[in-house]
């Protein structure tokens, strides 16, 4: 079943100039497929894809993210037909792994990032200053999202349902219960043992979000969850990862 849904993904690519690149200069070899958002290069460099976040291949005897192997295997067969990909790298080109950051797109021009994102294979991110191609990803996501492919097909998690041991990237929603204030951050508690962190100098990425309006109200967050002193938190550097539900 997983190999003929690969398959049928594989089929509907179509080139289109759908977030298309501005600089063709940058032509690398693919030699390894990490999962559904990474690769290695042939002169060693790993990539990470900008602007997407593929569901996490199961390490050191965890399970698999849904989807995940699914990412995996129809990023490896789209690449199988076209090793040589074109880079346009990020204004940060590098992140914490020393990953290369970049969109990354085939020979004619399709952007990988949001081929992936129509198939529901991956959901959008933004973490400035890397935010080219923001609109046309968020376009690609919500026409998976309306047509409920891959992971749109699940339910959203709630907030109140998470554990305290829970990690990774994760599409959480929950009701804003309190809003808190410090010396370096603005703090969004939900009804569960989850926050939100926006920490004070990404305050100009949130622009159009009075914080204080929040309270009691319904959103959508995602982002990756740490633990400290107990609390998951999720740290947003851009409104746009933020959802508020009417």
């Amino acid at each position: 079943m997983k190999i003929l849904l690969v398959l049928l993904l594989i089929c509907s690519h179509v080139a289109a100039a759908n977030c298309p690149p501005e600089d063709l200069n940058h032509s690398a070899r693919v030699s390894y497929i990490n999962d559904g958002d990474t690769f290695e290069l042939s002169d060693g460099r790993r990539v990470r894809f900008i602007g997407i976040n593929a569901p996490e291949i199961g390490r050191d005897g965890q399970p698999s993210d849904p989807y995940a192997e699914i990412a995996y295997s129809a990023l490896k067969n789209l690449l199988r037909h076209s090793q040589d990909v074109i880079l346009q790298y990020g204004h940060s080109r590098k992140d914490r792994y020393n990953r290369t950051l970049a969109h990354v797109f085939l020979a004619d021009g399709t952007n990988i990032s949001e081929w992936l994102l129509h198939q529901g294979l991956a959901l959008r991110i933004a973490i400035p200053p890397n935010l080219w191609g923001q609109d046309c990803y968020a376009r690609a996501e919500q026409r998976a999202r309306e047509q409920k492919r891959g992971l749109w097909s699940q339910a959203v998690t709630r907030a109140k349902t998470l554990n305290q041991t829970i990690k990774g990237f994760h599409y959480v929603e929950g009701e804003i219960r309190r809003i808190g204030h410090s010396k370096k951050s603005i703090w969004l508690n939900f009804n569960g043992p989850l926050s939100i962190r926006i920490a004070r100098r990404d305050i100009e990425n949130f622009q159009n979000i009075d914080f204080n309006q929040l309270k009691n109200r319904r959103v959508r967050v995602r982002g990756w969850v740490y633990n400290y002193k107990k609390e998951n938190i999720i740290r947003l550097r851009h409104s746009s990862m933020l959802e508020i539900m009417k």
